[in-house]
């Protein structure tokens, strides 16, 4: 009797150990106001008890905890009352799938979707949880901003709090190295900056005081159209001088630097001014095009006609 007793313990160890191998880690990109689904599929032929959607960083409060086909939302954290659910709330075929309505950037985080199955041996219940999904949510805050070439130009970037910013750093991926800026306190570090930027960006608040890390970039042209990500860090360690902060970006920003004379007005279906011109002057040049078709036809007309008249005549004049 032992070594059965031992024998099932050992396969529940197992069947815990099969669930946690066939975890997955994904990655889900967002912006604010958005509707977003976490996917979480249990196995098949598995007899769901409860399911759990956790969050890495809310300690012991829950995301979601539905227990016996009905929400618990005793033990649901505040910020999301209201705003979750199951997509699927009979879990058919295990889609423990879950919608987060109306993102905002304090919804980034790693998500963890959990089964509790029951399984019964001599009338006594043993409860299995395992991680069966893991989905890091990254809620990115974009703006679009539009300049004229000439122009200075303000990128907003803003921390969540008003404690003092340590380090801000401004990069552009697109380019290498990515330095817009890298200040450290009040102290710039030029050595980390494209040349491009150089003597042409300055932080507004220079002190970064009140968790102010906006950035001016000064007299812009259209090679400063780009994606530009803010990040900060506000913590009081002594930190060494490193080319860049591990962290997300707090703020991004799509730039775009028009020639002079550009404006919105003379946008169309989300084209430029150039495309408008140039359905004007097609427009135009297929009028002149039909005007000219036109002329030529009528100058065939007439030399037609003029020829047979002269044929005629000259045949009238032959005869008499």
């Amino acid at each position: 009797m032992a070594a059965v007793t031992s024998a099932l313990l050992w396969w529940t160890s197992l069947s815990a150990c099969l669930l946690i191998s066939a975890s997955e880690f994904q990655l889900i990109r967002t912006v604010p106001g958005q509707t977003v689904t976490l996917p979480c599929r249990a196995p098949r032929n598995t007899n769901i008890k409860a399911v759990e959607w956790t969050r890495t960083d809310l300690e012991t409060d829950y995301v979601l905890l539905y227990w016996d086909e009905r929400p618990d939302p005793e033990k649901q954290h505040p910020s999301f009352q209201n705003r979750v659910e199951l997509r699927d709330s009979q879990m058919k075929d295990g889609d423990l799938s879950l919608f987060l309505k109306d993102v905002t950037r304090d919804d980034s985080g790693i998500y963890k979707c959990r089964v509790q199955r029951k399984t019964n041996y001599w009338e006594r219940s043993y409860l299995d949880t395992a991680a069966i999904s893991v989905i890091y949510l990254k809620v990115e805050i974009i703006h679009n901003i539009t300049a004229v070439s000439g122009d200075n130009v303000t990128l907003p970037c803003r921390a969540l709090s008003n404690i003092p910013i340590l380090v801000a750093e401004w990069t552009r991926p697109d380019l290498e190295p990515q330095h817009v800026l890298y200040q450290q306190l009040s102290w710039s570090i030029a050595q980390y900056q494209h040349p491009f930027f150089k003597n042409r960006v300055k932080l507004e608040e220079s002190k970064m005081e009140n968790g102010d890390a906006s950035l001016i970039l000064k007299n812009v042209t259209s090679n400063d159209t780009g994606r530009y990500e803010c990040r900060v860090d506000q913590r009081e360690t002594n930190r060494r001088k490193r080319a860049y902060l591990r962290t997300e970006p707090i703020n991004i920003i799509n730039l775009t630097v028009r020639p002079p004379g550009h404006t919105d007005d003379d946008m169309e279906d989300g084209g430029n001014k150039d495309g408008g011109i140039k359905e004007e002057e097609r427009g135009q040049t297929e009028l002149v095009g039909l005007i000219v078709g036109l002329s030529v036809v009528g100058l065939i007309v007439v030399v037609i006609v003029v020829y047979m008249t002269f044929r005629r005549h000259r045949g009238f004049t032959e005869q008499n």
